[in-house]
């Protein structure tokens, strides 16, 4: 298919059944029903989901359990679009010893739903356990975190899986959407590239089915197919007054994540789109190319590069430290490290002292703000730009009883003088962004970047 995978999640909903009837307790007394037992056993998951927040969650000294209830609890009001008050009035009210099974550190929340379901009795239980859970989820205060059922976590699995491999089937384009048009931008070498396509097609129909009122998935669910198979496409290209048809064979694509260019005076640019699997492996081809015409000094761009595979990212920092040195180190809840350092059997070139700078922006995140803080620390490069997002953390799935997972930070990062990095990487040389008429980049960064190394490089070269 075509290149357009997603990489944000969102949060999703918990179909779980649970609080059947309306509980004496919730009028104040501490009478149990039978059903008691029956929200123990329903609500049994909500539970699950502090306990693992509380067992993994890597900023563990940095956990709100206020802010988790009162989410939770917020969420719960959301449902019927009632203010807070009176029910945290009510609920503030209610007295009784909590059903066995509920963490103390949940007793409110547990009230909550009591209570709710007394005054809201039509409210479907699922939906009240699903705002019980999302709620815990956003009192993490992480736009990264997410609750994915049973449903949704293999399709959310293998999509950050799939976001990270280095190649995927397909006939090798960009697509993107503008003015009700599905637009390609095919790869170099690719299949597309092959058949003809030219930056900027719009495409009219897959297979003899017209692309009007149908969404992006239906139209590359369309193009994709079994390698070596071909798929027909009509296309719009400027210029010609009537459509193309295309031909093109699907074929196992090799996604570039590393650009490169030498620009004048010696100083060579790389800029690296995202870190997946084959990304070390590209930016060594990038910088032999560029030792083969005399680069002298270096831009290394992660402006907006959302990071990506770690691997992939201590490869790229492998490439200007030196073997056996910490590329970053992690620590999880309980405070266990382990470290990540540059492999020995790393594919590198001895660079030496080459001048370097890193251009980053607001939109740099996670394993590329890694890259940028350590070389920024190990003084290999000047860091320009803006400061970046801060994402400071491995993110990974923890299971649940029932299938579903929560998508998390499970290990803090550090670099290898200790600096956490989760409140973003400053720049050395603080550079906004503004379009220029003047220089190689037309923009702000890029030139500033250009000019400091064209000032530490002979002025005849």
């Amino acid at each position: 298919m075509l290149s357009n995978r997603p990489t944000k999640f969102l949060k999703l909903s918990l179909p779980l059944a649970f609080l059947s009837a309306v509980l004496m307790f919730a009028c104040g007394t501490q009478e149990h029903s039978t059903e008691a037992t029956s929200t123990e056993d329903t609500a049994a998951l909500v539970w699950e989901v502090w306990e693992k927040i509380d067992q993994f969650y890597a900023a563990g000294d940095g956990l709100d359990t206020d802010a988790l209830v009162n989410g939770s609890i917020r969420r719960m009001l959301d449902l019927t679009q009632s203010p807070p008050y009176p029910f945290l009035t009510e609920l503030g009210r209610l007295r009784g010893q909590v059903q066995p099974g509920v963490p103390d550190e949940m007793a409110d929340i547990w009230r909550a739903m009591l209570l709710h379901q007394q005054r809201w009795p039509d409210v479907d239980s699922s939906d009240l356990a699903a705002a019980a859970v999302d709620g815990l989820i956003d009192g993490l205060n992480d736009p990264d975190a997410a609750f994915l059922d049973v449903d949704r976590y293999p399709i959310a699995r293998e999509a950050i899986s799939e976001s990270l491999e280095g190649t995927y089937l397909g006939i090798g384009a960009r697509v993107i959407t503008q003015d009700d048009q599905i637009l390609l931008f095919p790869f170099e070498d690719s299949p597309a590239e092959s058949a003809g396509i030219e930056p900027g097609d719009a495409l009219l129909e897959v297979q003899g089915v017209s692309t009007d009122g149908r969404s992006m998935e239906e139209v590359l669910g369309d193009v994709t197919g079994p390698e070596g198979t071909k798929v027909e496409l009509l296309l719009e290209r400027t210029g010609e007054p009537e459509p193309l048809e295309v031909q093109v064979f699907r074929d196992n694509v090799i996604l570039q994540s590393v650009g490169r260019q030498l620009t004048p005076g010696g100083i060579g640019y790389v800029y690296v789109s995202r870190f997946r699997d084959n990304t070390g492996d590209q930016l060594y081809e990038a910088i032999e190319d560029l030792r083969r015409v005399d680069m002298l000094a270096l831009i290394l761009d992660l402006r907006s590069n959302p990071g990506g595979s770690e691997e992939a990212a201590g490869d790229v920092a492998g490439q200007f430290l030196s073997p056996g040195d910490v590329f970053i180190y992690q620590e999880d809840r309980n405070g266990d490290r382990r470290e990540q350092v540059i492999r020995s059997d790393l594919d590198r070139f001895d660079l030496g002292d080459m001048p370097m700078v890193v251009l980053v922006n607001q939109d740099t995140r996670a394993e590329a703000e890694a890259v940028a803080a350590v070389l920024q620390e190990a003084d290999r490069a000047v860091v320009m730009g803006v400061q970046t997002f801060g994402v400071g953390s491995t993110y990974d799935f923890v299971e649940l009883n029932d299938g579903s997972a929560i998508y998390m930070p499970v290990l803090r990062w550090f670099t290898p003088l200790g600096r956490p990095m989760g409140g973003g990487v400053q720049p050395d040389v603080l550079v906004t962004f503004q379009s220029e008429p003047d220089g190689f980049g037309r923009e702000s960064q890029f030139n500033r970047a250009y000019e400091y190394l064209d000032g530490l490089l002979p002025p005849f070269r």
